[in-house]
């Protein structure tokens, strides 16, 4: 509880702190080819002085590489382009491939962020699409050409309002508690759920905590993966759909572990009747 109430404080004044490997593990990314095509050579050369007393985070000498697949890079030629728009809260005018082979010209938006799929190792751009008031996400190797267009600060302070207004109304609040068996573990369940926002509070008399998350509606399919992950360690308190959905799940599991393999049971089935003849027979001879 202490550890969770300082880094929540240290947060809330602005400070991050980093512990020596993760500085290392930064010191080597660094190195990376892609870190000269995400970063200005000013924020590179700035970040390498400041980790230049760091020691060096040797990997090959504690893991062996046998294979992989393919790496596709982690940057994008449009990154910096988009975060500067982004930055300067500019909209833009875009070309692009969309399904069925079409191409979409000329399209008008105001982007307000860039994300990375994990899962499909790919970057994204979100925006606002004011002819249709409706958000949008583009990948990036979609994108054809792209070009900043000034917006005037009370028109883009719309567009923002309606973006938060947006993204408000997809979103919902899940709360979990942790067993209380399970709570030197709250940091690992946090970490499960670290890329939504979320309130911990800590119920002294049942030595419980629990965690409020709020979560887009299209993450809940994520917010059950997690889940199942923890298994025993956590519960939903408060949402029936994803109650039931963890309840179907945990049937379905059981069910399939409770199929008996009907070889297996007419083999026991026989050796049951054969039992049971023998038996008879004994009691027979003890009649006699």
């Amino acid at each position: 509880m202490f550890n969770y109430q300082m880094m929540t404080r240290l947060n809330e004044t602005g400070l991050f702190t980093w512990t020596s490997q993760e500085r290392a593990w930064l010191r080597m990314m660094l190195n990376h080819p892609a870190a000269r095509e995400a970063l200005s050579p000013v924020t590179l050369d700035k970040m390498h002085n400041m980790l230049n007393s760091e020691q060096d985070l040797n990997l090959q000498d504690y893991l062996t590489e046998k294979a992989k697949s393919e790496e596709n890079s982690v940057s994008h030629p449009l990154l910096r382009q988009l975060r500067l728009i982004i930055l300067h809260h500019q909209g833009f005018r875009m070309t692009g491939r969309v399904r069925n082979g079409r191409t979409s010209h000329d399209e008008f938006g105001f982007p307000y962020k860039l994300e990375y799929s994990m899962v499909k190792k790919e970057w994204y751009v979100l925006w606002y699409a004011p002819r249709f008031d409706k958000l949008m996400s583009t990948k990036l190797h979609s994108i054809v050409t792209v070009e900043a267009e000034p917006v005037e600060p009370d028109t883009a302070s719309g567009y923002t309002a309606r973006i938060a207004a947006i993204t408000e109304k997809r979103k919902t609040t899940i709360t979990i508690e942790v067993l209380p068996e399970f709570n030197q573990e709250l940091s690992r369940i946090l970490y499960a759920f670290s890329c939504f926002e979320k309130q911990v509070e800590y119920l002294e008399a049942e030595q419980t905590y629990r965690i409020e998350l709020t979560v887009p509606r299209n993450e809940m399919d994520y917010v059950l993966s997690k889940m199942r992950f923890l298994g025993k360690r956590v519960r939903i308190a408060d949402h029936t759909v994803l109650r039931e959905r963890m309840s179907e799940t945990a049937g379905k599991a059981l069910a399939r572990y409770a199929e008996k393999d009907p070889d297996m049971h007419s083999g026991r089935a026989n050796e049951v009747q054969h039992r049971q003849r023998e038996e008879g027979s004994l009691a027979k001879a003890d009649g006699q």
